[in-house]
């Protein structure tokens, strides 16, 4: 049987049914189990929304390998969160995007790499080397897990060194009506952008962007910005970024208000899905995401010299 320690694993459960019919007592479940109580159960299924199990209907349960993420989905979802973080500065190296925007986040300041390099990876990654030396900026590689698995082990051969592991979580979203504290705006405020990106607020700026793809959740108690969030919108995604929260104001919800609000406003202007993309070392920020709905689909790092 499962227990709390199986809580963002990937699970099987049976479940006796309240209203048995000849030849079926049971119902099966499989998804990412997100919550685990004494009473009651939350499981994420690989498609549809959450279902809350009753403990005691529980006769069977185990937990299950991970189901593999396709490609397809990877490349894609790489593609639209990297349309939504724009660096100032970019170029294209043969399949792949060179990002500069003066050091201002790792996904803004990394070449992101999602095919076979042309010519070579030695070519590939001397060029790498050669854009970024020419920024005075130290060149970074983000490998997109599964996908580019043989690069990762030859840009490890070569000495790169890998760091910041990220995972990417989605959770299907649709029109919501949003009636909390968090108010949306179609550009940063200037306390937004200052907490986004301290001290380099005209880069920051630049890359949190603005106009009608693009939503900026601020709460604000006593005229402070307390607590806040971005959203923007590519294809049928809303990725949400840099929910933060005044240490003084934490533990009161308001972070997931903050991103309740985005969701809202995402699925507004016609999002069907939100992604978050949070370092695996945050284990606090990964449980409240799997709590409220979000289920992992893939795993990238970077390779830096």
């Amino acid at each position: 049987m499962l227990g709390p320690g199986d809580v963002g694993r990937r699970v099987a459960v049976r479940i006796r049914l309240d209203e048995p019919r000849p030849g079926r007592r049971f119902t099966d479940i499989t998804g990412e189990l997100i919550e685990f109580g004494p009473g009651r159960w939350r499981v994420l299924p690989d498609a549809g929304a959450v279902v809350t199990i009753d403990a005691a209907a529980v006769v069977a349960s185990r937990p299950i390998p991970p189901k593999p993420t396709p490609f397809s989905e990877i490349l894609g979802l790489e593609r639209l969160l990297a349309a939504t973080w724009p660096a100032p500065d970019t170029a294209e190296l043969g399949g792949w995007l060179l990002r500069y925007a003066e050091g201002y986040t790792r996904r803004a300041n990394s070449a992101l790499a999602l095919t076979a390099p042309e010519g070579g990876t030695d070519a590939a990654a001397a060029a790498v080397e050669a854009w970024y030396g020419e920024r005075g900026a130290r060149p970074l590689i983000a490998v997109a897990g599964p996908v580019a698995r043989r690069l990762d082990g030859e840009l490890a051969a070569r000495g790169w060194a890998a760091e910041a592991e990220a995972a990417v979580m989605v959770r299907p979203i649709g029109p919501v009506a949003y009636d909390g504290e968090a108010r949306i705006a179609d550009a940063p405020s200037a306390a937004l952008v200052e907490a986004a990106g301290p001290g380099r607020a005209a880069v920051a700026a630049r890359v949190l962007g603005s106009g009608p793809d693009r939503g900026y959740a601020e709460v604000r108690r006593g005229g402070v910005l307390v607590a806040r969030g971005r959203g923007a919108v590519a294809g049928d995604t809303v990725a949400i970024s840099n929910i933060g929260t005044l240490p003084e104001f934490r533990r009161r919800g308001l972070g997931t208000e903050v991103l309740r609000a985005l969701e809202a406003w995402g699925a507004g202007v016609g999002a069907r899905r939100a992604a978050l993309q949070v370092e695996t070392g945050n284990e606090a920020a990964l449980e409240l995401y799997r709590r409220l709905g979000y289920a992992e689909r893939y795993r990238y790092h970077y390779r830096g010299r």
